[in-house]
This record gives structure tokens, sequence and C-alpha cells, in this order.
């Protein structure tokens, strides 16, 4: 008796963007460099160089404002699920979470290469998703060499692409 091949497993595809500091970690760095510069502008207000203090305040708010924004940012992520029927794009962009579902047969993945610059989209029933963008052009035209075998690679009619693969 012979036994169906089951399903392949799906190929999932995850980027997040890169963290060296923790949350901790930022915090520690941001009273560093707050002591430090709130520390030196006491120093020069000390000496009759008052004016220094509300420099040394600013600058402490914006790197503090700095952090914050990349605190927004780190549940950031993107994945591509490539089913057998369907490809699914899911992203997390700062608060907004977005999900794009596509029929796999009629799924497309632009490459545009831009001298250095490598864009990847997956084009689907006249509407485009950007793929990769937490990754560099590297990891982006690593990304497209994955894809290659799973989904169409196809070649743009608006920008010129030099590395492109024939649709399947």
């Amino acid at each position: 008796m012979v036994h169906p091949c089951p399903d392949p497993p799906p190929y999932i595809h995850v980027s997040m963007p890169n963290r060296s500091l923790g949350v901790v970690a930022r915090r520690w760095v941001l009273a560093w460099i707050a002591l430090t510069s709130l520390g030196i502008a006491m120093g020069a207000a000390a000496f009759g160089a008052w004016p220094v203090m509300p420099f040394a305040g600013i600058e402490v708010l914006l790197v503090a404002f700095a952090f914050h924004v990349l605190r927004r940012h780190d549940a950031d992520y993107e994945r591509i699920v490539i089913g057998e029927h369907e490809v699914r794009v899911e992203a997390r962009h700062a608060r907004s979470v977005s999900s794009f579902v596509a029929y796999r047969p009629w799924a497309c993945i632009e490459v545009r290469d831009r001298g250095m610059r490598c864009t990847l989209s997956l084009a689907y029933a006249g509407r485009t998703v950007p793929v990769g963008r937490l990754l560099s052009d590297e990891g982006r035209r690593a990304l497209a060499d994955q894809l290659r075998g799973r989904i169409a690679l196809k070649e743009s009619k608006e920008t010129r692409i030099t590395k492109a693969w024939p649709c399947f």
C-alpha cells in the first residue's frame, strides 16, 4: 500500500531588529549619559558658565526621546509564511500590525537592484507589499535567493533589475 506524501511544512522567515542593549541596559546608559552631561554642566556653572545648563538639559531630553522611539520599535518584526496555497506577510511597525495574504500561484516577488541598493516586494492582484524592510541589502538578496524556488520572482517594468529569475 502506498502512503501519500505528507504536506511539506510551510516555509517561515522571521526578521527582527537587532538590539544590542536590552531595556535595563538602555536605562543604565541613559542614566550614565545624563549624569555625565549634567555633571559637566554643573561644573561649568560653578565656574560661572551657567548658560551651559539649559543646553545640557535639552541634550539629555533629546537622548531620552531617542531611547523612547527605539523602545517603541523593540517588538517590530516581519514574518513571511509560504504555505501550500497561500503566502502570508505579517509585519509590526511601532504599534501598527499589518497582514497581507496572497494566493501562492499568483503571487510574485519583485527584486529591484539599483547599484548597491536592493528592495523586495510581494506583488499580488495589483498590490505590492514591501518585504525585508528589517534586513540589510545583502540580507534582502539572500532572502530573494531563499524564496526563488518557493515563489515566482519577476522583473518589474518600472525599474531596472539586474538580478531577476523567471516566474514559474
